[in-house]
């Protein structure tokens, strides 16, 4: 399978949700690179690597399905942007993708601490040093795994977002 496969699944997560459908395809890229059957070492599952956890009412199987694990990833990952109302715009993305690869307590718990040392807590990159060091539950966070993640997607988000989806997307939203 290629990404074109999956064209038509982000267009409908992204209409669905109104996410921009470079986000969603950002997010698949960086997760599986495409591949339904990814599981990664932490047990996250398929295209948007979900993790059973998150969504205890959904059996493995579905959510290796890549209909339901792009509909509910999207859905997720636009539940994770809108905890953050305060910031600005692209700032919500950043915070977003940081919750919805670490969770959204350790990227409060950074905010948490940029506030305490005075810093904007409106802009992801005076936030992020903080994730240092954070722990929520008694775990420490993955800092640089998460800064990474965020800094992946929004590279290649940010060079995409506003360009033409790709024509087979187009002809399927027909």
């Amino acid at each position: 399978m290629t990404a074109a496969d999956f064209y038509p699944l982000i267009g409908a997560a992204a209409q669905a949700t109104g996410l921009d459908w470079w986000l969603v395809y950002s997010v698949i890229e960086q997760e599986s690179n495409f591949d339904p059957a990814a599981e990664s070492p932490c047990g996250a599952l398929g295209l948007m690597q979900l993790m059973p956890d998150t969504f205890p009412a959904w059996p493995q199987t579905s959510l290796l399905d890549p209909a339901n694990n792009v509909r509910l990833g999207a859905q997720h990952l636009r539940e994770c942007i809108a905890i953050w109302k305060l910031e600005p715009p692209d700032e919500q993305i950043k915070f977003g993708l940081a919750s919805y690869n670490g969770g959204p307590g350790y990227t409060l718990a950074a905010q948490y601490a940029a506030q305490s040392a005075g810093e904007d807590t409106t802009r992801w990159a005076l936030v992020e040093p903080f994730l240092d060091g954070v722990t929520v539950a008694g775990k420490r966070c993955d800092a640089g795994q998460i800064r990474g993640y965020v800094a992946a997607i929004w590279r290649r988000y940010a060079a995409r977002r506003g360009a033409p989806i790709p024509r087979a997307q187009a002809e399927a939203a027909a």
